[in-house]
């Protein structure tokens, strides 16, 4: 519906509130004539006014008729204005009726005219005022001259007057329905313009109601205010979002349900605010949304007045920063390794090369010499103990400073395949373990450094191995995505999701599980997944995982495709 339509609906609604007050107005004025002449009547024993005539309640009576039959045509009426202005005639005529029926020159009821000029001048204005004024000089001054001229006899007089005081009398009702006409005209136009002047400033103020909330609707931070106890009063779409609620469930949820570290924070605001001070502050929360996932978030309260000054409340403004939470997680990951990459050039030589000279040292003793069992088996000891911390130093300087990466094109199909066949034969396979491997049939060729993906496979299947123990199901799906990435651009991705039925990660330990030198395996280096991490990293890709305690884990690893430009494999 457009302004216009809007507007002719909120005319015609002004038309038939007119109308209904000048029915209403009728029939108070008649039921107030009519009660009063008859309560005088009956008092007095006399008539009142004039002696009255049957005619005169009759006719009355017939215009009680009239007016109900305006008000039962009234939903039929096309044309409300000209519906109106046929009331006002017939009002004209009706108290001419009235003069007539009470003496015509002697009736006091030409001043009645008042009322439908007053009323012309709120229906039609100025242009009504003098219209309704002029008409009425016309019907008094017909009946003045009809009476004069002895053409007509008005109930109740008995008198013949001369024509000066027919004009006199005339001179007098014209001269006070004129100075009403204007004066009533007067008044209707101030408040003509005044009712303007008002519907502006209210199609003003609705228009600045609606830019407020469209502004308030259309914030990227949730914004919300809430009175002295909490109760929500306003919520903007970011943060119903954010929050999972909706403009009817606030009525019952309090902020500090919510928020519960706020309630120590807003009472400290109250206190600085008695105290005269008022100030904006920045905090950061975490909010646990109803699904169970955690949401950091950050925001600012700031005192929210009344007119006199007063606290009443707070406003609330956040954003979600589990993102940039996670960034500067990152970063601090980053700056972890980098500290550890220049560790590492300098330890690995310094611990490596001594080690190298003692395993074989020890092996040369160990053939050489005639040993006891029990001496034997403290060489086999020192051998396996240097076999593992040169495994390590391998793993530290694989993570610290790993090899240059030599990417080609390849089908990360084969690779998988191979990494798989590889691992299945090697002794960390314990044969308790069924792998599951789907794979679709069509090539995936992107671009990898094949032996570095390989160590991505074999050290994510190895994780898998070892959190199952010696029983379970290992389960190796490749598909390929479209736009599997919300955070990143729209592209083509390579999935490849590891899942185990082990034991899963503790809450508490998923924020950890890449940090370097992190491990929760008796002997594990805790380098495993970090050197998964950094070589995906590398490749421009993601790595995901999903875990529960008790039912397993499942590493996802997302890699861009590329197209087939160099070399294939």
């Amino acid at each position: 519906m457009n302004s216009r339509d809007t507007q002719s609906q909120g005319s015609d609604q002004k038309k038939l509130k007119s109308i209904k007050g000048l029915m209403l107005g009728r029939l108070l004025i008649l039921t107030f004539l009519l009660t009063i002449t008859f309560l005088f009547q009956v008092s007095e024993k006399k008539y009142f006014f004039i002696p009255l005539t049957d005619a005169f309640y009759y006719f009355i009576g017939v215009f009680y008729m009239v007016t109900i039959l305006y008000a039962l045509s009234l939903n039929r009426m096309r044309n409300l204005d000209r519906f109106i202005f046929f009331q006002v005639i017939v009002d004209h005529f009706f108290i001419a009726g009235l003069i007539f029926f009470t003496g015509g020159k002697e009736s006091v009821f030409p001043m009645a005219y008042f009322f439908t000029i007053i009323g012309s001048s709120i229906l039609f204005y100025r242009r009504g005022a003098f219209f309704s004024a002029s008409f009425s000089t016309l019907l008094v001054g017909l009946l003045l001259l009809f009476q004069l001229h002895h053409w007509i006899n008005p109930l109740g007089s008995s008198q013949s007057y001369e024509a000066s005081q027919i004009f006199y009398s005339l001179i007098i009702y014209m001269a006070s329905f004129y100075i009403v006409a204007f004066l009533s005209s007067l008044i209707a136009e101030e408040l003509k313009k005044k009712r303007k002047e008002l519907i502006q400033k209210q199609v003003d103020y609705d228009q600045l109601e609606n830019f407020n909330r469209n502004v308030i609707r259309s914030l990227d931070s949730g914004l919300l205010t809430v009175d002295l106890q909490g109760r929500i009063n306003l919520l903007n779409r970011t943060a119903e979002r954010i929050l999972n609620l909706t403009g009817e469930s606030t009525q019952e949820v309090s902020i500090y349900d919510l928020f519960p570290n706020l309630n120590h924070i807003t009472d400290e605001m109250v206190k600085k605010a008695s105290d005269g001070f008022s100030e904006y502050q920045r905090y950061e929360t975490q909010f646990i949304h109803p699904e169970g996932r955690k949401i950091d978030l950050g925001f600012s309260i700031s005192p929210l007045t009344g007119p006199n000054g007063s606290l009443i409340g707070h406003t609330l403004i956040f954003q979600d920063i589990t993102r940039f939470k996670k960034m500067e997680e990152q970063m601090k990951r980053l700056d972890k390794m980098a500290a550890i990459n220049q560790l590492a050039a300098g330890m690995a030589h310094e611990i490596r090369n001594p080690l190298t000279s003692l395993s074989g040292s020890i092996q040369m003793l160990k053939s050489e010499l005639t040993l006891e069992a029990h001496q034997e088996r403290l060489m086999n000891i020192i051998l396996r103990e240097s076999e593992r911390l040169n495994a390590l130093i391998t793993d530290f300087l694989l993570f610290a400073q790993p090899p240059k990466t030599n990417k080609e094109v390849w089908n990360i199909k084969n690779i998988l395949a191979e990494t798989i066949e590889l691992f299945t034969h090697s002794p960390d396979y314990p044969e308790g373990i069924q792998i599951r491997h789907s794979q679709p049939r069509q090539e995936m060729r992107i671009l990898v450094d094949p032996d570095q993906m390989k160590q991505v496979f074999w050290n994510l299947l190895l994780n898998a191995v070892q959190a199952m123990g010696e029983k379970g199901e290992l389960a190796v799906e490749l598909e390929r995505k479209m736009d599997g990435m919300p955070q990143h651009k729209p592209r083509e991705w390579v999935q490849i999701s590891i899942s185990d039925s082990g034991k899963g990660i503790a809450p508490h330990e998923k924020e950890k599980i890449f940090e370097p030198f992190y491990t929760t395996k008796d002997g594990g280096t805790g380098l495993g997944l970090s050197i998964v991490h950094k070589i995906i990293e590398n490749h421009h890709g993601v790595i995901k995982f999903e875990s529960e305690v008790g039912k397993g884990s499942t590493f996802t690893i997302f890699l861009p495709t590329q197209p087939e430009e160099k070399r294939e494999c």
